[in-house]
């Protein structure tokens, strides 16, 4: 595995809930107000971090996207607390993903408009390992043996 594979890795798994934004930002980008977001905050819907000074409120980059969210199952109409377990059940979904993720995508790359995907070895096979092949807007998944890749 690459060094920038590596590190795309451990910027999914470790880093992507330490980034922080402002209740203003959240606001401003998912269009709810500052007075929802505070409510839904007192409900536990959603967390945030103060700093002491001026406890101004900063969220993770995973909280906007909750946010972004649930803000899209209100606008479909449904109730608040409804909308919240959406949330929930799509975010079980994206945990599984993001680990699928983390754990199989050993390399991508690029060559003569082909993408390829390495998702690493079988399980009950070592000796073979699986490639996405994308090209022209199509998804193959293909078996090469371990130590080659190529067609």
């Amino acid at each position: 595995m690459d060094l920038l594979t590596k590190n795309f890795r451990k910027m999914i798994i470790e880093n992507a809930k330490q980034l922080k934004v402002t209740m203003s930002e959240i606001a401003c980008v998912t269009g709810v107000s500052t007075s929802q977001l505070r409510y839904w905050e007192r409900k536990g819907y959603i967390a945030s971090k103060q700093d002491e000074q001026n406890k101004n409120h900063y969220f993770s980059l995973v909280t906007l996207f909750k946010v972004s969210i649930i803000k899209m199952y209100l606008d479909e109409g449904y109730t608040l607390a409804v909308a919240v377990q959406k949330e929930r059940e799509r975010r079980n979904y994206h945990d599984i993903f993001q680990q699928f993720i983390a754990d199989c995508v050993m390399g991508v790359s690029e060559e003569n408009g082909q993408g390829r995907v390495d998702l690493g070895p079988l399980s009950d096979d070592p000796g073979k390992r699986v490639v996405a092949i994308i090209e022209d807007g199509k998804t193959k998944l293909k078996l090469f043996p371990n130590s080659d890749e190529e067609n």
